[in-house]
């Protein structure tokens, strides 16, 4: 299976901003301690991301996401935020 660069735009994106929010969590303790928890915090960028090529795939423009590029991102993303966490 081959991925168009939209798709792996989103899932890269989704991934480092996995690693930018599980250092900056681990640099401020206190906002582990938030309603939402760092681990969710990757769905506000998968959806943000999600939106803006969900626009450009209508029209034709990109290649619309699938439901395993999205569970390979934020999934993976919250893994990462999870073991920064525990690791720091």
């Amino acid at each position: 299976m081959v991925l168009s660069r939209s798709r792996l735009l989103y899932i890269g994106t989704v991934l480092v901003s996995g690693i930018v929010l599980g250092y900056v969590a681990r640099l401020n303790p206190e906002w582990q301690q938030t309603a939402v928890p760092p681990a969710a915090w990757p769905f506000a960028v998968s959806l943000i991301l999600d939106l803006a090529i969900g626009q450009l795939a209508t029209q034709g423009k990109a290649e619309p996401l699938t439901m395993g590029d999205r569970f390979v991102a934020v999934i993976g993303a919250g893994l990462i935020v999870t073991a920064m966490i525990a690791l720091g």
